[in-house]
């Protein structure tokens, strides 16, 4: 064992969360040779995707496998593109396994307070009506975004029955019912779309234009075609507001006339080109299977008030999203981080999403808007290189740029509809890591070369060389993806 490892293997790090990002954060510290507990307050790891979690029974993912998985567990080649919400829990139940997590987690371990020591943290935790504390080196948070559902103004004196999208599981306890969804992104356009085949009636409220794309374009998954170093290094050379007006072309192509009664987003009206993922949502606007309003402006017994006219309702059904809120965190340091809950956008600041302005045992993992595997993995070898003493921490100068840069994203005007550009952030989360394949970009001649430019960006990138790097499994995972969807 080297002198650093031998040294970091009696520092600890407590976890909250053990979703994938905590489960990132745990395999991290293992790799560093760091004593990492997980405390997770369900009774299971796995994040929204565990047994009764945020997500319902038909629900796949919205991006591929090649792109939600971990840079060293490559899905079997026989699961499909588009995982199911139970075979995402079977992944990360297996993913913990593997990397030996299960028995650093502490499941149905609610955490109470997190104080800083000093040179450490205390962590207070209830379970099973016991209250214990536990002080650790460092402190990892990846309690995840989706934290508490946001409420919509305006139903508070709905009579009937009012839930969150978060609660929802599948259509049969809403058969014969007048249902309103409001909101109709993401999980509105999909929840709405299945309530149609056994509801009354379906309704959508919006206030918002997307772009409804399917899963696949072009014969391949969207994400394996909209992600690459290539594609981002032609749109930096393109002034932002040009890039905003050719994305709306772009989908326009793609999605065709929208419903006469569905808004698309344009860029003359000054829209964002704001997309949601969703297979069959199109068609059942266009079949009448779901009704579109706009923006609720009250509810009083069972009638809803829109923009645009009124109709009556059995029960409403949020898909407003979720407020980020750190109740376990002094309000010294929620200041700190300048923690907003009402903005769903950029709701705290940390530098690269990672550390906050002053406490340097302390990293945060997956708490930004848009968390993709690969990003979050990469904020946790990061996270527990420098804890280690294997990376330098940033400099002072280095964390108030970035603190000023996020500061800016929350100011923003059109806000985006997410903080961080995927590619660009892996590539340069994954340069702090020290785990970007930089000779690989750089040698034309490289085998790899044209995959890793022209090619998605995928997990397995970040193994191909640096810190812990498994490269024969890294290029079996990419010619797997390209033998399936070759350039």
């Amino acid at each position: 064992m080297s002198a650093r490892l031998a040294s970091s293997a009696s520092m600890s790090v407590g976890i909250l969360g053990a979703g994938p990002a905590g489960l990132s954060a745990g395999a991290a510290a293992l790799e560093e040779g760091l004593r990492p507990v997980i405390f997770e307050a369900a009774e299971d790891v796995g994040g929204l995707w565990r047994e009764h979690g945020k997500v319902w029974r038909s629900l796949r993912t919205n991006l591929s496998k090649y792109t939600c998985s971990f840079s060293d567990f490559p899905w079997p080649k026989a699961a499909p593109d588009f995982p199911s919400a139970h075979a995402m829990r079977n992944y990360l139940h297996r993913y913990a396994e593997a990397k030996g997590l299960l028995p650093l987690v502490r499941t149905s371990s609610e955490v109470q307070e997190v104080v800083s020591l000093g040179p450490g943290w205390q962590v207070t935790v209830e379970s099973a009506g016991e209250v214990t504390r536990e002080s650790f080196d460092f402190l990892v948070v990846a309690t995840g975004i989706f934290s508490t559902p946001a409420s919509v103004p305006g139903v508070e004196d709905f009579a009937g029955h009012v839930s969150h999208a978060a609660d929802y599981r599948d259509p049969e306890s809403f058969q014969g019912l007048r249902v309103l969804v409001v909101g109709a992104a993401f999980s509105g356009a999909d929840i709405a779309t299945e309530l149609g085949g056994s509801a009354a009636s379906v309704t959508i409220a919006t206030s918002t234009p997307f772009w409804y794309l399917p899963r696949y374009i072009r014969d391949k998954p969207a994400d394996l075609l909209f992600y690459s170093r290539a594609a981002h290094s032609r749109n930096a050379q393109v002034p932002p507001e040009e890039l905003r007006k050719r994305r709306h072309g772009f989908f326009q192509s793609l999605v065709g006339e929208m419903p006469a009664n569905l808004t698309a987003p344009s860029h003359d009206r000054g829209d964002i080109p704001a997309v949601a993922i969703s297979d069959e949502f199109l068609s059942a606007v266009r079949s009448g299977r779901v009704e579109v309003r706009g923006r609720v402006v009250q509810a009083e017994g069972n009638r809803v008030s829109f923009e645009d006219g009124c109709a009556e309702f059995d029960h409403i059904l949020l898909a407003t999203g979720y407020r980020l809120e750190m109740p376990f965190l002094s309000s010294d340091l929620q200041d700190q981080l300048q923690l907003d809950p009402s903005d769903q956008l950029q709701p705290l600041l940390l530098a690269h999403q990672v550390w906050p302005v002053k406490a340097k045992n302390l990293a945060f993992v997956g708490l930004y808007r848009g968390p993709y595997f690969a990003a979050i993995e990469l904020m946790s070898r990061w996270a527990c290189g420098v804890f280690s003493g294997r990376l330098p921490p940033l400099s002072e100068e280095q964390l108030q740029e970035a603190l000023h840069h996020e500061l800016q994203i929350r100011q923003q005007v059109p806000r985006p509809q997410f903080p961080h550009d995927y590619v660009e952030m892996a590539e340069r989360l994954s340069g702090f890591a020290q785990v970007r394949p930089t000779e690989i970009l750089e040698d034309v001649s490289h085998p790899l070369h044209r995959a890793l430019i022209e090619g998605p960006l995928l997990p397995c990138h970040y193994r191909l060389q640096g810190f812990k790097a498994v490269p024969e499994m890294a290029a079996s995972a990419l010619a797997e993806c390209l033998e399936a969807y070759p350039l």
